[in-house]
This record gives C-alpha cells, structure tokens and sequence, in this order.
C-alpha cells in the first residue's frame, strides 16, 4: 500500500511538476484562466453570490463570460483563492494538481476495482496523465477547463462503479462521486456534451458485447442516476442561462466545422512514437499524438492473450469493442468526410484533435483489458516465457512514455514569443484589465438586440472599477435629449438589467445602445445588475436546492456508516 502511494504521488508529481516548481505562464490560455478564477473569487465575494460578469477597461462591463462558460469552475477555484488570503496561482495550482490526482487515482482504483492486482494496475492510470494531449492540455493549449473536466471522468467512472456493486454506500467514494460530477458538468461545455456521448457509445457498445444485460441493478442504477442529475443541478445557475440564452451570443455565429487544421489530423503526426508538432502549426507545443506505445501493447496482448482462448471470451468482446471505439474516434480526428456528417452542436468543438482525450481513455480501458487477460493467462496453464516478454514489454512501453513525457513537460517551449507571461503572477495586475494574452474580448456579447446607429460624441462609459460583482450603481453625467447613447455594456438585456435609461439595441461589437426615458438633461441615476427573470431565478434556485440535497445526503450516508461503524464494535 505505502508502495502505492509512493508510485502514484510520484506520477503526478512528474505531470504537476512545471506547475508547481516554476513560475512560467505556459501558453496564452494558461494566464488568461488564473486571471479568470481571481475575478470569480472577486466577484464572488462582492456579490455574496456566484456572479456572471467580468467588468474590464479592455472589453466593457458585465461581459457575462461565466453565464456561458465554467462558471463553477472558476468561482470555486477563486471562492478557495479568497479564503487563502487571495491567493489564485496556489488555488489554481491546487485544483490543477487535484484534477491530475483525479485522473490517475481514478484509473488506478477502477483497475482494481475490475481485478487487476497491484503490480499492473498502475499501468492504465500511466497511459492517460503521460499521453501527448493531456499535458498538451494544460501547459502547450492552457486549456484549463477542458482539462480538469476531462480529469473528471476517470473519478468518476470508478466511483459509479463502486456504488453500483457496493452493498452500502461509505461516505468517501459518495463524496468522489459528486465532487467529481459537479466539476465534469460546471467546467467546459464541450467536454460535457461530448464526454457524455462517447460514455453512452462506450457503454452501448460494451454492456451487450459482455452478454449482462439481465443482470443490471436497476434500482441502484437510478440511484446513483438520481445522485448524478443533482450534481448537474448545483450547476443549473449557469448552464441554464447557457442553455436558454447561448444563441443569442456572439460566439453562436462563429461556426467551427472541424477539420481545418488537418495537419494534425494526419496519420503520421497522430502516431509519431516520439511526439512533434507540425511545422504549419502557430501554437509551440501543441501534441496531439496517440498513445501510440500503449496501444500497440495492448493490441499485441490481445491478440495473443485473448484470441483463441474460449475462457476469455468476455474479455476478448470487450477488447473489441474498445478497439472499434479508438477506430472511431480517430476516423473522426483524420477522416475530413466522416467529420462532415457530425451534426451541431457536436460539430462546435472546433478543433477534431479535441477528441484525443477520449481517445487517451479509450486506450487506458484497452490496456486494463490486457492486463486482467494477463492476469488470467499467468494463472492459468501458459508458457513462462511469453508472459515474461509481455510484462517486459509492457514495462518498456511505460518506461518510454514517461520518459517521452518527462520530454514534452521541460523541452518544448509552451510560450508564445511577445504575449506570454513569462511570470505568470504578471497576469495578475488589474482584476478590471485583461490580461495581455486574452484575444476574445466580445465572445459573449449580445447579438439578439437590433443594431443601432449612434451620433458621433455620444457616448456612456461605466468605470469598471465601480462595479460590484453583479451590481453597479451610480449618477452618471448622461449626454441630452433622447437621441441613442453608445454604453460599453455587454451583456443582453437577458443577463443584464439597465434601470434608469432605456436599452434601445446595441451596436455591431454587441454593447448596449440607450437613451434617456424622458427628454432632458443632466445627471441620471443608472443602475446595473443581473436580470430578475424567471429563467435566471430558477437557476439559481435550483443550485441552491441541489446543493443542500447533496449536502444532507452526504450527511446522511456519513451518519448511517458511523452507526454501523459503532455496531460492529
């Protein structure tokens, strides 16, 4: 066990290290998510409440970034930041290393779990933290919110099948199972949406292909369906609005049809050995490739393992049907034709590289499938020796990946020359001016407003460093007469409410167009806050209502096993 532990803080320190032990900014996107997560934290606290908007000098009041994209993540990484002290990187280092913990001690114990014994069950928790586009994910991309969504599904997927076989519930798995829940729901949309497709294919392709669909727990398998849908709830405050309202943004218009960097997409770059990013490429260290020395492992193991074996026949359906599972995923990353048919929303991921996260776990679930077929060959009547060449070349591959990784984490440079912080406490200098790598300053505007043409000089400005959180209030000097007023509001009147002046339309970026309510002059009283409609309300009813259920269940399963615990002695 203490040889466990040690192996598996060692990996993820190996993943976590140039986080932890350099200052650097990593890409763009790295700077731009901490920066985020600190005005959550800000705006958490001024509100007293989860807040939709960023106010900066650069790209106007109440831009409700967190209304359409990881408000959770992002408020509970900068809630922690402010009960630190105001602390955001040592917040945001500790929810990424968390996140990478999840990741590899989520396959570990769904390895054992499924049989595999101590000595091999490391190597499909390996097969995921060390593959080229998880750690592309978090230092060459900066994709933050992708990453600890993605992190998320091995948590969960091993404690969903904890809860399924466990005759009574103990409060830790429980408590694995919501937290890891609420992060892959409330952290990046497009994670949601497809990693949730490709576990109903995973699981559609592997339950019949195991011959056990009389055997399933349906009362416990609604359950647990019950406990996930109310960790989706806790995030119902802003994937609502995102789900009601995200047509009427301006980044709903931009299409992302996939397949326009098919430089990645090729076969030669996904299944270089040693890892390279294409020469057309722009971004320095962005790595897409397979888990190339893991897959073909497994596909050696299976087939020897498992091909003509009739006591392995479970295991073989299995590692066929993984194996059509990583066909498809990456038909659909090289295959231009195939992505075509991919209809929307699926077809918003922009780039089909993205789907290399469920191509990473697709492998991992390929090597524990080989592995518990090693197992059962060891112990059965098997030559000595070709079990040997198998767990040798198995540690070769994990010896190779590592150190391909350990490559990829210091060598490759993962800043963008003239834009990247070098320190990434630089990114920090204003939480009402964005931060020098940001490049998508009007992606939530409003597009559903008419546009509205304005007289020249006639402009309102709001001081962002007024704002509250979600609530602005204030006399403004208002220009005269009832003839329209550019504002650098950005949100639309869904999101936010303007009291005092009339929203008129908006003007082609998507701010707020107004005029005065009556003709005249002089100062107003303007003030600015999130919109009291029904649709928002409920939202955030529904959180908070999911939240206190989740905390008394919680309560509940922890008093039920300590009675237990206290009857047994």
């Amino acid at each position: 066990m203490l040889l466990d532990a040690f192996a598996a803080t060692a990996a993820v320190l190996l993943v976590a290290a140039p986080l932890l032990f350099t200052d650097s900014g990593f890409s763009l996107d790295f700077t731009n998510h901490l920066w985020l997560a600190w005005v959550a934290g800000k705006a958490l606290v001024q509100s007293g409440h989860p807040s939709y908007f960023i106010s900066t000098t650069n790209a106007g009041v109440f831009d409700p970034w967190f209304a359409f994209y990881g408000g959770t993540l992002y408020t509970v990484t900068g809630g922690i930041s402010q009960l630190l002290g105001g602390h955001p990187i040592v917040a945001f280092a500790g929810i990424t290393t968390l996140a990478i913990t999840g990741a590899y001690g989520g396959m570990l114990w769904l390895g054992r779990q499924l049989g595999l014994a101590r000595s091999i069950s490391h190597a499909p928790a390996l097969v995921v933290i060390t593959s080229a586009y998880y750690v592309t994910n978090l230092y060459g991309r900066g994709a933050w919110p992708e990453l600890v969504a993605t992190s998320a599904i091995a948590p969960l997927l091993a404690s969903a099948v904890y809860l399924v076989r466990a005759p009574v519930w103990r409060p830790l798995p429980v408590l694995v199972f919501v937290v890891s829940t609420v992060l892959f729901t409330g952290s990046h949309n497009i994670t949601l949406l497809w990693g949730t497709t490709v576990g109903a294919l995973a699981s559609l392709m592997l339950w019949p292909a195991l011959k056990r669909p009389r055997r399933l727990p349906i009362r416990r398998l609604c359950k647990i369906a019950a406990l996930a849908f109310t960790c989706l709830c806790v995030n119902a405050w802003f994937l609502v609005p995102d789900v009601s309202y995200g047509r009427y943004v301006q980044i709903y218009t931009t299409t992302h049809n996939g397949g326009g960097d098919g430089y990645f997409d090729l076969p030669q770059v996904l299944f270089d050995p040693l890892r390279y990013v294409p020469r057309q490429s722009t971004t320095p260290a962005l790595f897409v490739q397979v888990p190339d020395w893991f897959l073909a492992w497994a596909f050696v193991a299976g087939v020897v393992m498992l091909w003509r074996r009739p006591s392995a026949d479970s295991l073989r359906r299995a590692w066929i049907g993984i194996l059509a599972l990583i066909a498809i995923l990456i038909g659909l990353i090289g295959l231009v034709p195939l992505w075509n048919w991919v209809p929307a929303p699926f077809s918003e991921i922009e780039f089909p590289y993205r789907l290399s996260s469920y191509v990473f776990y697709a492998v991992s679930a390929l090597v524990l499938t080989a592995c518990l077929a090693l197992q059962r060959s060891a112990r059965a009547v098997e030559p000595r020796r070709t079990i040997m060449r198998l767990r040798v070349a198995l540690g070769a591959a994990a010896a190779v990946s590592i150190g391909i990784c350990v490559w990829q984490l210091w060598i490759p440079n993962t800043l963008s020359p003239g834009v990247s912080y070098n320190r990434r406490q630089e990114a920090l200098h204003s939480a009402t001016a964005l931060p020098r790598t940001w490049y998508t300053s009007e992606a939530y505007n409003d597009t559903r407003a008419p546009i509205v043409s304005v007289p020249a000089g006639r402009t309102l400005t709001i001081d962002p460093r007024e704002v509250r959180g979600d609530h602005f209030s204030a006399w403004l000097n208002v220009p005269p007469g009832i003839a329209p007023i550019q504002t650098n509001i950005s949100g639309g009147s869904y999101v936010v409410s303007i009291a005092g002046l009339t929203r008129v339309g908006r003007d082609a970026k998507g701010d707020a167009v107004v005029r005065r309510t009556t003709d005249g002059s002089g100062p107003v009283h303007v003030v600015l806050e999130t919109t009291r409609d029904a649709t928002i309300e409920l939202a955030y009813l529904t959180s908070i209502v999911a939240c206190i259920a989740l905390v008394a269940t919680l309560l509940s399963i922890a008093a039920k096993s300590r009675r237990q615990y206290v009857t047994a002695d």
